[in-house]
C-alpha cells in the first residue's frame, strides 16, 4: 500500500472501526453469564445477572455509537491533515496523538458512561 492509502486505512478511523466491530459482536452475541473473559467486566456489572446483562447491553450500544463518531472524526482528520501543509514529521506526530487520544478517550468515555448508566439504573448501597 502506498503512503496515501495508509493514511486512509491507519488512523483514528481504525480505532472507530474496531469499536464498531467489538460493539456489534457484543450486541449480537452478548455474554450470557458473568465471566472474566468476555463482556463489560467492571465490579458494577458483576454484582448479579441483571447488572451484567444491562452493563453489556449498554456498553455494546455505546461502543457502536462512539465507533461511528471516531470513524467520522478520523476521516475528517485525514482530509484536514492532507490539505494543511506541514512537515511530514509533525504530520506523523499529530497522527499518532490522534490515534492515542481516540483509543484512550473512547475506552475511558465508555467506562464512565456505562458506570453512570449503572448508577442511574440500579440502587447502589
Amino acid at each position: 500500500m502506498g503512503k496515501g492509502i495508509m493514511e486512509w486505512v491507519i488512523g483514528p478511523q481504525v480505532i472507530g472501526i474496531i469499536f464498531i466491530i467489538i460493539g456489534f459482536i457484543q450486541k449480537t452475541w452478548p455474554p450470557k453469564n458473568i465471566n472474566s473473559f468476555y463482556g463489560y467486566r467492571m465490579p458494577s456489572s458483576k454484582q448479579n445477572q441483571q447488572t451484567w446483562d444491562e452493563a453489556n447491553r449498554y456498553s455494546a450500544r455505546y461502543m457502536i455509537k462512539v465507533g461511528l463518531f471516531i470513524l467520522i472524526v478520523g476521516i475528517v482528520a485525514t482530509i484536514l491533515l492532507n490539505t494543511i501543509p506541514m512537515p511530514a514529521r509533525i504530520r506523523g506526530a499529530v497522527w499518532y496523538m490522534l490515534m492515542l487520544a481516540s483509543s484512550m478517550g473512547s475506552a475511558i468515555s465508555m467506562i464512565v458512561s456505562t458506570e453512570r448508566h449503572m448508577e442511574k439504573s440500579f440502587d447502589r448501597k
